[in-house]
Order: C-alpha cells, then sequence, then structure tokens
C-alpha cells in the first residue's frame, strides 16, 4: 500500500505525489491519501485558528473530490511516527509519495522524523520538488527557465476520471471533527474562504486583459489593492493552486492579449506581465534563501542583530502596535484591517514591519512571529526572508524605513482606509485624518457605539526613524566590503 501524504500542498491537480503514486499502483500497491492534524504542528506559536479554518474548508473539498474519483481522504489525529505506526500494524506501507517542501523548522524535524522512521521499516520515501527549489548540492533553475518549462508542461488533472479501483480503502475510521485541537485564537471573520474551488475562482477572476494591465498601479493602495491584487498568495501557501498553474494562468492572458491587441497595446501588457511575475521571482527567491538558511526563522541573517532590538523591548509599544493604538492612523488602520481579514496588502505590509521595527525598534523574530498569525497567508519560507530585508537585518543593500504618514497620505490621501476601520476617526472630513495634531485625542461623538478617544503618537516618527537609520548602518558596517549576497526587494 502507498500513502499519498497531503501537509501544505493541499490539491491533487498538478500534484506529482498523487500522480506518480497512481501511476506504480502495479509495482507498489493502492493509494491511501492521508491527512495528519498534529497537535504538536498545532500548537506552534506561528499557527493560528484562522489558518486550522482554511485547512479545514479546503479538506472538505478534497474529501469532496477524492470521493467523485473513487477513493476517501482518511484523517487521523497525532504525531506523524505514531500515526504512521498505528497505519503501517493494519496494513503494511511500501511508499509515501509527498512534496518537499520549504517551511518552518518544527515541520522540517517532522519530515526529518518520517525520514528515518521510513529508513527503518524499508518504506520507500518519495519527496517530490516543487517551485523550481533546489535542496542540498542541487543547482538552481533561473527564473525564466523554470517559468518556460512550467507553461510547457502538460498539468496533470485527475477530475472526471474514476480511479476506485487505485486507491486503498481505509482500514480505520477517520478522526472526528471534535478529535482535533483548536489552534490559539479566533477565526477572522473576513478573511478567504479555502478549497480548490475557491482557489481557481480566484485564479479565473483575476487573469484577464483588464486585470493584468491594471495591476501595477492598484497594488499599492488598500483602497484598490483588495479587488486590484490576485489574492493568489493564500492559495499558493498551501499549494491549493500551484506556482506552475498561475504561471499558465499569466501565459494565457499574454496569447489572448497578443491575439486581440494591437502591438503597442501587445507591448504594454507584456510589460505589465514581467511587472506581475517580478513578483513571483522575488517569491522564489524568498523561498530559496530560507530553504538555504531555515535558522532565519529565529536569527537575524546578519548576526551581528541577535540580540540588539530584544535588549530594549518595550511591551507597552508592542501592545499598542498589535492592536491598533499607536496613534498613527495609517499604521492602525492596517493592524486593524488585518484582525478581521487576514489579508493587507503587499506596500502596506512593509509599512507596518518597518514602523515596527524602525520607528519602535521591536526585534525583527517576535515582530514576525506575531504577524505570522495574522497573515492568512503565512508562508514561512517567504514571510521570515521578506521581515528581514525590511528590518534591515539581511545582507539585501539598502534601507527600507517608511514614513507613515507620507504612506497614508500617498495611498489613502482622502483616508477612506482609515475611516473604515478606526471608527474613532469616521467623523474626520477628507486629509485631515493624517494630521496627527488633529486625531490625538480625537473621538467620534456620532459613533452609534461607544468608543475610546483615539492615542497620541507612542514615538516621534521623524526621530525615532533618523535614529533606526544611523543605527542599522553601523550595525552593517561589518559586511559592507564583504561582497555578500542581495535578495530583490518586495
Amino acid at each position: 500500500m502507498q500513502i499519498f501524504m497531503l501537509k501544505r500542498n493541499l490539491r491533487l491537480q498538478d500534484s506529482a505525489p498523487f500522480f506518480h503514486a497512481m501511476k506504480s499502483v502495479r509495482r507498489h500497491g493502492n493509494v491511501l491519501p492521508l491527512y495528519i492534524h498534529e497537535p504538536e504542528m498545532i500548537r506552534q506559536p506561528d499557527v493560528s485558528r484562522q489558518h486550522q479554518a482554511f485547512i479545514r474548508e479546503t479538506l472538505d473539498d478534497l474529501v469532496s473530490e477524492i470521493e467523485t474519483l473513487g477513493g476517501q481522504l482518511l484523517e487521523l489525529v497525532g504525531d506523524a511516527i505514531s500515526v504512521l505506526e498505528r497505519i503501517h500494524a493494519s496494513k503494511p506501507i511500501t511508499r509515501i509519495c509527498t512534496h518537499r517542501e520549504t517551511t518552518q523548522n518544527s515541520q522540517f524535524e517532522r519530515d526529518n522524523q518520517v525520514r528515518q522512521w521510513c529508513l527503518a521499516h524499508g518504506v520507500e520515501l518519495v519527496e517530490f520538488e516543487q517551485n523550481g527549489i533546489a535542496r542540498g548540492r542541487q543547482q538552481p533553475l533561473t527564473f525564466p527557465e523554470y517559468f518556460s518549462q512550467s507553461v510547457n508542461l502538460t498539468l496533470k488533472d485527475p477530475t472526471g476520471t474514476n480511479l476506485s479501483e487505485r486507491f486503498e480503502k481505509p482500514q480505520m475510521p477517520s478522526c472526528s471533527l471534535q478529535d482535533i485541537p483548536n489552534a490559539q485564537g479566533v477565526d477572522k471573520p473576513l478573511r478567504q474562504t479555502g478549497g480548490r474551488r475557491e482557489g481557481v475562482r480566484a485564479l479565473n477572476h483575476f487573469f484577464t486583459l483588464q486585470n493584468l494591465n491594471q495591476y501595477p498601479f492598484k497594488l499599492s493602495s488598500p483602497n484598490t489593492g483588495w479587488d486590484g491584487c490576485s489574492r493568489m498568495s493564500t492559495y499558493l501557501a498551501y499549494g491549493v493552486v500551484s506556482d506552475r498553474e498561475v504561471f499558465r494562468a499569466v501565459d494565457r492572458v499574454v496569447t489572448e492579449g497578443h491575439q486581440r491587441l494591437n502591438s503597442d497595446q501587445f507591448q504594454t501588457l507584456q510589460d505589465r506581465a514581467r511587472f506581475y511575475l517580478d513578483r513571483l521571482t522575488w517569491r522564489r527567491q524568498y523561498i530559496q534563501a530560507f530553504e538555504n538558511d531555515p535558522s532565519l526563522e529565529t536569527q537575524c541573517m546578519l548576526r551581528q542583530f541577535n540580540g540588539v532590538r530584544e535588549a530594549e523591548f518595550d511591551q507597552a509599544l508592542f501592545d499598542a502596535w498589535k492592536s491598533g493604538r499607536t496613534g498613527y492612523p495609517y499604521i492602525d488602520a492596517a493592524m486593524r484591517c488585518l484582525h478581521e481579514t487576514g489579508w493587507i496588502n503587499m506596500r502596506l505590509r512593509a509599512t507596518v514591519v518597518s514602523f515596527a521595527t524602525m520607528n519602535l525598534w521591536l526585534p525583527t523574530v517576535k515582530v514576525a512571529q506575531y504577524l505570522a498569525t495574522e497573515f492568512l497567508d503565512y508562508d514561512p519560507a517567504i514571510h521570515h526572508v521578506i521581515h528581514q530585508v525590511v528590518a534591515g537585518t539581511s545582507t539585501f543593500d539598502g534601507l527600507m524605513v517608511y514614513d507613515p504618514i507620507k504612506q497614508g497620505l500617498d495611498h489613502d490621501a482622502d483616508g477612506t482606509f482609515i475611516r473604515r476601520y478606526i471608527p474613532e476617526l469616521a467623523d474626520c472630513a477628507g486629509p485631515e485624518v493624517h494630521h496627527l495634531q488633529t486625531v490625538s485625542g480625537h473621538k467620534n461623538v456620532h459613533s452609534k457605539t461607544i468608543v475610546r478617544p483615539y492615542p497620541e503618537p507612542v514615538v516621534d516618527h521623524r526621530e525615532t526613524a533618523m535614529k533606526a537609520k544611523r543605527r542599522v548602518r553601523n550595525l552593517q558596517k561589518g559586511l559592507a566590503d564583504s561582497g555578500t549576497r542581495q535578495i530583490g526587494l518586495l
């Protein structure tokens, strides 16, 4: 019997582990799809209830998909080794097919334990590469090479196939929902919905001539980014949709443009498609950087930063930032939006991280760990590297210190976004919502609910930014002339 082991890659389409397991039934036995709800993984500090709820919705879709193909998804609770032991005792496992993942250290350690168990029990473990990421001595493909391979590859899709004779019937019942421990926190009311159907719907909704053409002009503002961004990051993070499917969607739009547009219009479309693909290039660079150095989850890339911000950690500032009560309207609106939706646009993410690590001088790792629970699309390999870049603790050549007032004026000039998420300021007219002198202590007397006065700024953003720039540059000097590698800027 073979196990098709689902972890963060929750799909059957463009799934090499599923395809190859099904293809080799005669040699290795029928295939049992398996998902393990691991209490130790659920208890990790970077896992939250919204992540778990999204996964549940995705698994529900998978259950239906697998049943349509003639099989059953087995869901069990326990650590991976004890679950595999239990299955192996009921019917011997010959092979496990799964994806090789670049993920948080707790799950990487789990994968190592599975490797050792397979070795000890004579079970073949096949971990299929993904995202074009190289491990060990492998030579990484360039992004153009990987993109070209992806769009020219025939992606496997089992939809509509009767595979009932190739599935293994579970020897035991799946766990009940009550058996699965809950992750920390509460679900977010306005987050994206999980599941393959939702992922494909989002893919088809965004990738049109109009949307791809408008993308460069919509991604930076929280008012336009909600609909102007592809919103594929969550579905990519959990492998509901593969990166190769996204590449093919871009290629499909460009092909359509070639058929419908004149030469000037088509050139513009190509430029904007490349603009979108640049972000996917950076995504892959971040994953590769984390693959090369997984310690970035808990350590600064530039080790001289370790312990520096920690030594001056201010819990009150951290709490004010987390709760969206720093006295800086654009920052606070972003954090409160995040609490409700689990998503903010790319530039706004950099702005809130910059404010936390530069203006408030909060520890990079601590900021990243908290935001891991807040971002529904949390992908460890991308998340931790980006935080290091913004905080100045990476080898990226440059500083990213965002002025919280200027960013608000640039991307939310009339204060629409701020008023939507800060009821204390809902009666402030137009741009005045950005003026600290106006909003400090302000209380919306027209509010139908009781609101507290808006707080005064917790720090002077100009003074703290200048101090942070000076300190970061001084700390970086140790590597200034060493020819260090650089990471693309998000």
